[in-house]
């Protein structure tokens, strides 16, 4: 079995991968947990499409769509969702799920490839990203750490409102 990637401390992610399960020629899974604390960084997976189900606890996805708007669904036990290849994502876990979240992910590839947002923002030049952003180059705050992708991060800030296109 493919070893576990650990999330900042705050989840769990163990993938099943072709190249410990030769049956998954085209395809990958990975089971996913989320503790309360956390949640899945924004992300996007360049030419891979995601299928999900829900197994416990809830949680809240916003999708950033090509034309600019966003779509923000509510998750609980039972529910599936999809997202199409190049959609940029993010999950968090809400507070009344309870203690954690666990998902099965499924990826239409092998090995499907995962951009998040904190290690793109880290690897390009803190002048760039204060002039994409609209800051100037002293009031940008310093991007540093490692260049690695951490899959789960700490949620320091409290789940915000935001309309959803469906509910619980």
């Amino acid at each position: 079995m493919e070893p576990a990637l650990k999330g900042e401390g705050v989840g769990v992610v163990r993938p099943a991968r072709s190249q410990f399960w030769p049956t998954l020629k085209n395809i990958a899974m990975y089971s996913l947990v989320v503790e309360d604390t956390g949640m899945r960084e924004p992300h996007w997976h360049p030419i891979t499409a995601e299928l999900g189900y829900v197994h416990r606890g809830k949680a809240r996805m916003t999708i950033l769509d090509p034309d600019g708007s966003t779509d923000t669904y509510y998750l609980a036990p039972g529910y599936m969702y999809f997202i199409p290849a190049a959609y940029p994502h993010q999950i968090e876990v809400l507070p009344e799920g309870g203690e954690d979240i666990h998902f099965c992910i499924f990826f239409d590839q092998p090995a499907p490839l995962d951009v998040g947002y904190k290690a793109g923002a880290m690897a390009m030049p803190h002048e760039a990203m204060a002039a994409t952003l609209g800051v100037s180059r002293k009031d940008m705050p310093n991007l540093e750490g490692a260049l690695v992708d951490p899959l789960i991060v700490a949620r320091i800030n409290d789940v915000d409102p935001v309309r959803v296109k469906s509910s619980l």
